[in-house]
Parts: structure tokens; sequence; C-alpha cells
């Protein structure tokens, strides 16, 4: 006889994960600040400062743009999206008496989060990810049951074709005019430096929603090439058992450093020489081993009981991770967008770091604050109560 389906209890979830997903809420927040500073046809057209830092015109704004590109833009998503899937197969996992009924919740599950997402993507911003991860992540359970081999198999073909579009895209982008004046007429920098918030919601609707949702074809070889990295990573047990795989986290702690920082600085030297397409080429490579040495640096000192007053702030940000992203969009929209400060193309890219600093630390100490009251977050107790109605 099995036992009734319910969410995971507190003391249940692997800390590592939280904190994890607490210090990715960083990296995610500095590039979605910069990229509210921008309009979808900026980047469609290479015009945002990600796309060419070199044409900026102050010194501290390049050192900036550039340092956020190699550090941090698609650092951050990539172990989003890798975390999506190791959370899968856990849930999935959670008794394997169980794979059946849990394998409906996770489909209505990710509906709740593709309605989330729908409503953040109309409503807030076009740079929306939640319906991206949902409907790439129905997906998922077509692999949960594979090999390990057949995992690594599949990971690497949708990694490399990822790779293979990219380079495509980014090969049309390199030929394109390189001058920031381009004159390419975008209603939608009037309208969201200036306009209401409901001029904004309209825009989107009419210009944007179908765009950002053709988007998530383009993005699914990479996402879902992450999502299967999770579900390969939660097979083997690593992150739920860091003492057991320590010599390995040490060997991918240092693969992802040399191999990481090494193409992160080859990208850098190709960038300056004006070789834009191998630059580009080099840090999408980069980046997941950047990712990568981010993850397991993080496990290395958690495991070892090193920064454990850090832990203690980071831990409650990663267990709100899905109301602090909706937060952090909420806020940055006010901040950038006409119906609020209306920041957009009016401020130093310079002051995007401590812009950053000022929300994320704010957001720590409200995480931990609001988590010694209640038992979760309040997008977070929405998400269960409509997945368990509980």
């Amino acid at each position: 006889m099995t036992t009734a389906v319910g969410p995971v209890p507190v003391k249940e979830r692997i800390a590592v994960l939280d904190i994890i997903r607490g210090f990715a809420l960083f990296g995610v927040l500095l590039v979605n600040m910069l990229m509210f500073n921008y309009t979808l046809t900026d980047f469609s057209f290479g015009r945002d400062a990600l796309s060419r830092p070199d044409l900026l015109v102050g010194a501290l704004d390049r050192a900036v743009v550039w340092t956020i590109q190699v550090l941090f833009q698609g650092k951050f998503y990539t172990i989003f999206a890798f975390l999506f899937g190791l959370g899968f197969y856990l849930f999935l996992e959670r008794g394997a008496d169980k794979q059946e009924a849990n394998s409906k919740l996770f489909r209505r599950r990710l509906f709740v989060l593709l309605a989330a997402g729908l409503l953040h993507l109309i409503f807030v911003w076009w740079g929306d990810v939640l319906s991206t991860y949902a409907l790439i992540g129905f997906l998922l359970p077509l692999f949960s049951h594979m090999s390990l081999p057949r995992l690594r198999t599949w990971i690497v073909v949708l990694l490399v074709f990822s790779l293979l579009i990219y380079a495509g895209a980014l090969a049309v982008m390199v030929v394109m005019p390189a001058t920031p004046d381009l004159p390419i007429f975008d209603p939608a920098r009037a309208v969201y430096s200036q306009g209401s918030y409901w001029a904004g919601v309209q825009f989107r609707l009419q210009n944007e929603v179908a765009i950002a949702l053709l988007n998530t074809v383009a993005m699914l070889p990479r996402i879902l090439g992450l999502f299967l990295l999770g579900v390969y990573a939660a097979k083997t047990g690593i992150l739920q058992n860091t003492a057991a795989h320590l010599p390995l986290i040490g060997r991918l702690f240092r693969l992802g450093a040399v191999v990481g920082i090494g193409l992160s600085l080859l990208h850098l030297g190709l960038q300056f020489a004006g070789s834009l397409f191998w630059a580009g080429v080099l840090r999408e490579v980069s980046t997941p081993f950047i990712s990568l040495f981010y993850v397991s640096g993080i496990m290395l000192l958690w495991q070892g009981g090193k920064l454990t007053a850090l832990w203690v702030y980071l831990a409650p940000l990663g267990r709100m991770a899905f109301t602090n992203y909706l937060v952090q969009c909420i806020v940055c929209a006010w901040l950038f967008y006409g119906h609020g400060l209306g920041l957009m193309g009016n401020i130093s890219l310079s002051y995007i770091p401590l812009l950053t600093l000022l929300i994320y630390a704010s957001q720590a100490f409200y995480s931990k604050w609001w988590l010694a009251k209640y038992p979760q977050g309040p997008a977070e107790w929405l998400w269960r109560r409509l997945t368990y109605g509980v």
C-alpha cells in the first residue's frame, strides 16, 4: 500500500542545494539588471552592452560589463537549469512505489510554473525564463529511466548542437554593422522608458510574447542538455552525499578552474583583438566550466565547514528562490521602466553592481526573517498549494 505523496519537509531538504540556489540568485540579478537597461530589439541586433562591451564609451563601464560577461553572463542560468533537472529526478524518486503519482504531480507543477511564467512574461518582463523551463521540462520524464551512458550521449549531443546554433546566430550578428547608433526603429525603448505600465503590458502582448515563446525552440537543446546534466548528477548521488564524493568534487573543481578560466582569458584576448566570432564561441564553451567551478567550490567549502556565517544567509535565499526571482524582476522593472524611476538609458552601467548588491543583501535579510516565521516563501507556498492542494 502506498502512502500519500506530499511536499518535501524542510528537514529533508538538501542544504547545499539551497545554498547554491541562493548564490546563483546574485548572478542572475546582476545580469538581468543589465538586461533591463536594453530592449529585446537591442539584443536581437547586438546593440546591447553584453553583446558589444567594446562599444561602450566609459572605461569603467567597459570594465564592469566585461567582468559581468566573463564571470556571470549565462553561468547562473546554467546552474539553475542544472538544479532544475536534478530537482526533477529527486522529486520523481521520492519512493520507488510512487513514481507514477510523482510524475503526474511533476507535470502539475510544470503547468503551475508555466502559468506563472506567462504572467511574468506579460505583466513584468520579456526576459522571463520560467515559461521556458516549464515547457522544456515536460520532456524530462522521457529521460528519467535512461542509463548513465545513454544520458551522457544525449547531454553531449544536445550541448554540441546548442553550440552550433549559437555559433550560427553569432556569425550573423558579427557581420552586422557595429555602430551603436545604427538607425533601427525601436518603439520598445520609447514605451518602456517613458510609457505607462499598461502601455508596456500591451506592447509585450502585441510584439514580444510570441517572440519570447518561440525563442524556447532555439534554447531547447541547451536547456534540455543542462536539465539532463542535473538528472545525471542526481543519479550519481554527488550532491545528495557530498562527503562520499569529495575526491571527485575536487577534480571537478580543478577542471572547472583550469578550463573555465583558461578559456575565459582566451575569450578576452580574442575580443580585445577584434575576433568577435571566436571570442563569443569560447565564451559559450567556457560557461558550463565556470558554472562547474562555482558549484563544486561551494560544495567543497560547505563540506569543509568553511564560511558557515555566509551559508546562514544564502540557504534562506535559495529556499525562497522562486519568490526572490520574481521580486527581483518586479524591482528591476520599477527601477528601469517609465512607470517607476525610468533609469533605462539614463544610468552609468558602473552602478549596476552596487544596485545588485543592495537588492541582493536586502533579500538575504528578508528571506532569513521570513523563514524564521513561515516554512516557505509566498510564491513557493502558492506553487505547493496549486500542486498538492495543501
